[in-house]
């Protein structure tokens, strides 16, 4: 009873907390709750072990990467785990060549609360080239990543539902989360638009607040009688100096800037999705996320709202709507 009261405990208190950064090794003995959470990725059910301690949800880095579909590689002289894209100089381009995909020995993890051994950071891991800095732990043959901070690192969403013991993982599909979890993670909690005059280089416009893209664009626009004049800045936190590694058509390894890749993607706009995303993967997906947000709706339905501009019928027919021919 003991043992069942505990695991109660663990799973009705887990939620999302940010994770602390953790500098030293430490072997420690600690009580984790496994394999209690479902995880859906896009509306998908993904299969992975998990581990909930602390109340932060850990998956094995190899399931992780799955999920993430990005590549692993470990490098023992540095002691660093990369998943995803390698920075350029950290790796000898040699060995960067010959390397296997990192594979974790397969452990049958039993369902349930256990007190276990483990070790705190006995690895450095990097996302993009970027630390993850929570702890990461070690139980027998795996290493746990905490799902939370990889996915703060890729702009991902991750919505935890507590009554279903449910991880959501970027999109949620309104016909398979409950409408509570669907609407808080993607509707922004039915905020209402509004605006307020802008400052620094962008005085004299005004700054829309309250869209549910707050957390990596700012939308500023002026109104002239009818027309509209819209700026959008993206203020995710990027490094346009990192340098990237991706190899074009002719198998060869190219190293650019991400400020460069980005004015890529802005110029050849003749080159298709399909090909950028081939060849750039998630550094495409992550440009286009800001430069496809439809900036001109939110203002409209700002203004609209306002009574500054005049409400567009967006009914263009109806059911008894008739038609007639014209004959030329």
């Amino acid at each position: 009873m003991k043992i069942k009261r505990m695991l109660v405990l663990i799973l009705i208190t887990i939620f999302i907390m940010p994770t602390l950064a953790f500098a030293d090794t430490q072997n420690k003995s600690i009580s984790a709750s496994f394999n209690e959470i479902n995880i859906k990725v896009n509306g998908v059910s993904f299969q992975s072990d998990n581990m909930v301690y602390n109340n932060t949800i850990y998956l094995p880095i190899s399931n992780l990467s799955k999920l993430l579909n990005l590549s692993v590689h470990y490098y023992d002289a540095t002691n660093t785990v990369y998943i995803g894209q390698i920075p350029a100089g950290e790796v000898p381009i040699s060995i960067a060549e010959s390397w296997k995909s990192y594979e974790e020995p397969k452990d049958v993890i039993p369902k349930g609360v256990n007190n276990i051994d483990v070790a705190f950071n006995n690895v450095t891991i990097k996302v993009h080239g970027e630390k993850v800095n929570a702890a990461n732990i070690s139980y027998k043959n795996t290493i746990f990543v905490s799902l939370k901070a990889v996915c703060e690192i890729l702009n991902t969403n991750l919505i935890y539902d507590a009554p279903t013991l449910t991880a959501y993982v970027g999109q949620i599909n309104q016909n398979v989360a409950p409408y509570d979890i669907y609407k808080n993670g993607f509707l922004d909690k039915q905020k209402t638009l509004y605006a307020e005059p802008a400052t620094g280089d962008m005085e004299g416009w005004q700054k829309i607040k309250g869209h549910e893209y707050e957390g990596i664009v700012e939308i500023y626009y002026k109104l002239n009688g009818n027309i509209q004049s819209i700026q959008v800045k993206n203020i995710r936190n990027v490094d346009l100096n990192k340098v990237v590694e991706w190899i074009d058509d002719n198998g060869i390894k190219r190293y650019n800037s991400v400020g460069y890749i980005y004015e890529l993607f802005n110029r050849f706009g003749s080159y298709s999705t399909e090909w950028f995303n081939n060849k750039f993967g998630n550094l495409y997906k992550e440009w286009l996320m800001v430069n496809s947000i439809d900036s001109e709706k939110i203002v409209s339905d700002y203004l609209e709202m306002r009574g500054q501009i005049q409400k567009q019928n967006k009914i263009t027919l109806t059911p008894d709507a008739e038609f007639k021919t014209i004959e030329p």
